[in-house]
């Protein structure tokens, strides 16, 4: 029985970023749910944190029925690692250009392991962003101009706090899991995703920036339908 995948989007994006990827993966006959993480866009002086968006995918989770194959996108990778904690019904996880914290580590410390800087993010009060004049470099670079002004108009502000909330258990410790690297990424460079990719039980090299679902959303669907199915 092949898994269902659940898709878990990155920083101040949505579900609408796996909007390439979802009909290539049903036309493989694999059954797909994406999930909006509540730290994207939340109202003012709110401020979900890992927790909450775990929660989220927790829910959907909760509502499929048979195995599911959990994939998470950089920021998505910190969540699916808490929400995947001591459950039976994941058989696999995919982190896809994603942070992979270890035990009781948040967001910063992990990526304060990789090296990585983030000198293109705005912090203002309790919510954080993309540069806009860096966007398009950082996030899509190897995308087409039409489709990096259309996904920088759709990037929303995020909470702060995920950022220094620790994840109590890694969920990759007891559930084997998939990191794909991005080897054109600018937002986290290639070699920080491989400190990442050490933890995992196997790795794929992907040559894409950091967003393969709308650069090659062909390869990436190929990609989790084979996990899915295997």
């Amino acid at each position: 029985m092949a898994a269902t995948v659940v898709l878990v989007h990155g920083a101040w994006h949505g579900s609408w970023c796996w909007e390439r990827v979802v009909p290539l993966l049903q036309r493989k006959a694999v059954e797909v749910r994406t999930v909006d993480l509540p730290s994207v866009g939340p109202p003012p002086g709110v401020q979900p944190g890992v927790a909450e968006d775990a929660a989220a995918v927790t829910a959907v989770l909760d509502a499929t029925p048979g195995p599911k194959l959990l994939c998470g996108h950089s920021y998505g990778g910190l969540v699916i690692t808490r929400a995947a904690a001591g459950r039976a019904d994941v058989p696999r996880l995919v982190y896809l250009a994603a942070v992979m914290p270890l035990d009781g580590e948040s967001g910063a410390a992990a990526f304060g392991r990789t090296g990585v800087g983030g000198d293109w993010i705005v912090i203002e009060g309790d919510r954080m962003w993309p540069d806009p004049a860096r966007a398009a470099r950082v996030f899509f670079n190897d995308c087409d101009a039409e489709t990096q002004e259309a996904a920088v108009a759709r990037l929303r502000p995020m909470a702060t706090a995920p950022h220094g909330e620790p994840v109590p258990v890694a969920a990759w410790r007891a559930i084997p899991s998939t990191y794909v690297v991005c080897t054109r990424d600018r937002a986290i460079p290639p070699d920080a995703q491989r400190v990442f990719a050490r933890q995992a039980e196997d790795f794929i090299d992907l040559e894409s920036g950091h967003s393969p679902f709308f650069s090659q959303p062909e390869a990436l669907a190929a990609l989790l339908a084979q996990e899915a199915a295997d």
